[in-house]
């Protein structure tokens, strides 16, 4: 799926969490103030009518007037001292904020919102609310690691409390979040999960998302998955036309068109891509009916109907230059030279090409314009110092002093010329040999992890032609169920050797933040209790890269090997910091083995190399019947 549905889905489910986007009708705002004017009582109620009102207000987007019943409701909670009220009004002005792009802004308020529910302690569901909020909040300022922490806490409470109301979006949340991060598999559960949730929901609106946002994801796993995925989209539908949400509804029609288009049914697609026109038109959708055209213009080119779906494609371009979406700009530029490259207009292709590479150029032009006019500013100002500082001492001296300086000052130069240039020297020297050690273990790893997969691959796909001819086809069956499972294993070994090399990711939090993403799903699927502790002094800590690595390879394979051959039931990992050393316990209540006997395993005899190459020591203990306990010691630098 492109980047265009990806981010149109995650628009859906951040409005899922602040309400279905309906027209709120004007009577019910009415009579909700009409029971504020007449009501003589100022109690609890009241506060529930006011923050119910502000509700209607924020769909309307009457912030004025939602900001100053806010306030008023604020008040009056205070004064009674109701502590879900005072929740409320936090809550609303963290989403009034959101509402009107003011994520900064907000985020005070949703703070404020979960210290309240800490402060009274309120009902789960409240923080559950909260941390959800958190997320949808961090994730519009594309802050995906505390966004996915928040989604996470509000998972597992609604796990532990068995909580049912409007706890989907945390699950699409976590899904999103994971599908930013490339990390779409483990979206993938999520979604599922979300789906499963939002049966036992009593809003249908989340049973929608929820079937949209796992339509969405099975859609980019390719054309065969394209079934299942437009069964979902099929599943929803009804319920988003009952609920009369025509941005849900649209997008769910577009889904469908474009799951058949994929499938090569052009002809079923466009009466579902109409409908969705007609909805996105009526509401002033500009995004969705962009979308919209873009997959009607593939439609009438698969039909070949070459003028409409050239006619389509254009306007899909010219709404997203509107609203100035600019991936939605590269997206449909493409979609346009490959349109014109089909029908044999290379000129016209061409012409499109060149468009999209401007665009993705345009960024990184204005950045460079930039530093380059600092940098000639920078020359400038120096060259006029130094002008000025030669003219103040053929003004003030005497021509042998000013002699004298100048000899003094090139002497200066040419020194600090000879320092800069050995300074430069090292700094290349230093840098290459960086970048050549870095090549050396991106090499080493990829023979490792990938050299024998890929050969495996190899092998088997020059065998398959053999057996088909020898007609039998059990057993080239199998090669390429072998061949499938091998390039997914490639996949996910590349994911891991990018990971390992992003300066990015040189935080002891982001290391334990892959190893919760990565365990937890294996865990709660055996039914393994998993329980993780890091010394909070560690949290924000920088790790050079060969330790991350060696840290991130020892907990991974100690993880893998209890879940295969421990049979434990829970699993408890330590990670402190102690004498300047950091030292890392997994312990499990499993099988054991007599750790005294010896193991030529690879896995073990790999774990114990990693550790020693960082200067460290790891040390296994295990008692038949009585689990295994891995330690890994290694210096902090």
């Amino acid at each position: 799926m492109t980047p265009v549905y990806r981010s149109r889905q995650i628009s859906w489910v951040l409005l899922l969490l602040l309400g279905w986007p309906v027209t709120a009708h004007s009577q019910i705002i009415d009579s909700l103030l009409s029971q504020l004017r007449t009501s003589t009582h100022r109690d609890t109620a009241y506060v529930r009518t006011q923050t119910q009102a502000v509700w209607q207000l924020l769909q309307r987007s009457k912030f004025g007037q939602a900001d100053s019943l806010l306030t008023e409701t604020n008040k009056l909670a205070s004064r009674i001292d109701y502590a879900p009220g005072k929740f409320n009004v936090m809550y609303y002005r963290a989403l009034a904020c959101y509402y009107q792009d003011q994520i900064a802004k907000g985020l005070p308020f949703a703070q404020k919102a979960l210290a309240l529910v800490n402060q009274y302690g309120l009902l789960p569901r409240e923080r559950q609310l909260a941390l959800s909020l958190h997320g949808v909040l961090y994730f519009s300022v594309h802050r995906y690691d505390e966004a996915l922490q928040y989604y996470l806490a509000a998972i597992r409470l609604t796990e532990t409390n068995n909580l049912t109301f409007r706890v989907t979006p945390a699950y699409l949340g976590a899904g999103n979040v994971l599908k930013v991060m490339g990390r779409n598999k483990e979206a993938l559960v999520y979604y599922r999960k979300a789906l499963s949730v939002a049966q036992h929901e009593v809003e249908p609106r989340m049973l929608v998302l929820a079937e949209n946002h796992l339509g969405d994801s099975l859609s980019e796993l390719g054309v065969g998955y394209a079934n299942e995925a437009l069964q979902h989209y099929l599943a929803a539908l009804p319920v988003a036309e009952r609920s009369n949400a025509h941005g849900p509804t649209a997008d769910l029609l577009t889904n469908i068109g474009r799951m058949y288009v994929m499938l090569r049914q052009p002809e079923r697609a466009l009466p579902y891509l109409k409908r969705a026109d007609q909805l996105a038109k009526q509401d002033n959708l500009l995004d969705q009916l962009g979308a919209n055209d873009w997959v009607t213009g593939q439609a009438y080119a698969a039909l070949g109907q070459a003028g409409l779906g050239e006619t389509y494609l254009k306007e899909s371009l010219r709404l997203a230059r509107q609203i100035d979406d600019a991936e939605g700009m590269r997206v449909r530029i493409q979609a346009l030279a490959t349109f014109y490259a089909d029908q044999g207009d290379y000129a016209k292709a061409y012409s499109y090409q060149r468009q999209k590479a401007v665009l993705n150029d345009s960024l990184f032009t204005v950045q460079a314009a930039q530093h380059a006019q600092e940098m000639v500013t920078r020359f400038e100002t120096q060259k006029k110092e130094q002008q000025l500082t030669l003219l103040t001492a053929r003004a003030d001296r005497a021509q042998l002093e000013r002699e004298a300086l100048i000899t003094v000052g090139v002497l200066i130069l040419l020194l600090l010329g000879a320092l800069t240039a050995w300074y430069l020297y090292r700094s290349r020297l230093r840098q290459a040999l960086i970048r050549e050690q870095m090549r050396q273990r991106i090499a080493h790893d990829l023979h490792d992890e990938i050299g024998s997969t890929l050969s495996s691959i190899s092998l088997l796909s020059g065998l398959i032609g053999t057996q088909l001819t020898a007609n039998n086809t059990g057993a080239a069956a199998r090669m390429v169920q072998k061949i499938h499972a091998d390039a997914r294993q490639t996949l996910e070994s590349m994911d891991e050797i990018i990971w390992s090399v992003n300066p990015g990711n040189d935080s002891l939090q982001r290391v334990i933040l892959r190893i919760q993403e990565y365990a937890q799903p294996l865990m709660e699927a055996q039914g393994i209790t998993f329980s993780l502790h890091v010394d909070p002094q560690l949290h924000d800590r920088h790790l050079p890269m060969d330790l991350r690595q060696s840290l991130y390879f020892v907990l991974k394979e100690a993880l893998n090997n209890l879940l295969k051959y421990a049979e434990a039931t829970a699993v408890d990992v330590q990670i402190k910091q102690q004498h300047g050393q950091l030292k890392v316990t997994i312990t499990d209540n499993g099988l054991g083995f007599d750790s005294h006997q010896i193991d030529n395993r690879t896995g073990r005899q790999s774990m114990q190399q990693r550790a020693e190459a960082v200067g460290g020591q790891l040390q296994i203990d295990s008692v038949p019947g009585r689990g295994t306990n891995v330690r890994l010691t290694a210096p902090l630098i």
